[in-house]
Order: structure tokens, then sequence, then C-alpha cells
């Protein structure tokens, strides 16, 4: 982060370079007030051959967060966020990484 709260996207880019296989982030702190910039952040990760999942908790309530537009692998928001019950939720996943995994 950087002085002001905000992600340091240079920073973000040299761990990058360490290749990770997974990068997670939320998409909006309710601590910082900040909005983090999901789209350059996940296509970087991608680049660097990474997947990528998104904390959508406090983003889905508050704006329209399009997974398509995104091109993020995994996202994961719970009901309460929105007034809904507590334990529950939503774990998002792009339909070729699902199918990829091992079932259960």
């Amino acid at each position: 982060m950087t002085g002001e709260g905000v992600l340091d996207l240079e920073a973000y880019r040299a761990l990058l370079s360490l290749g990770p296989r997974l990068v997670c982030f939320t998409h909006m702190s309710n601590v910082l007030g900040t909005i983090t910039p999901a789209r350059e952040i996940i296509r970087m990760a991608h680049e660097a051959g990474a997947l990528t999942v998104l904390d959508a908790a406090q983003s889905v309530p508050h704006l329209g967060v399009d997974v398509q537009l995104l091109d993020v692998d995994f996202m994961a928001f719970s009901a309460h966020k929105m007034c809904g019950p507590t334990g529950i939720g939503v774990l998002y996943g792009k339909t070729a990484l699902l199918e990829a995994m091992p079932r259960f």
C-alpha cells in the first residue's frame, strides 16, 4: 500500500515476478474505503500465469460486479452483507476451471 492507502501496483508487479500460482485480493476495503483496480490486478496476474480469487464481500452490495468483464477466475461473497441470512454465500468459479478440478 502507498502512504495514501492505495494499492502499490509496482510492488505488486515485483511480487508477481516471483511466480505465484494464485492471487487473492479484496475488491473493496471496508477499513480503508478503497476500491482496488480489479481488472488490472487480474490482467497482471493472468499475464504472470496465476489464477485469481476476488473477495467481493464489500463490493457486491455496492457496485455492479461483472465477473466476465473482470475475467476473474474465482469470486466469493457472503449474503449477510446484502441483508441476507448469515452462514450462506456464493463461490463463483469459471466453468472450465471447475470442470478441471477433482470432484469431492
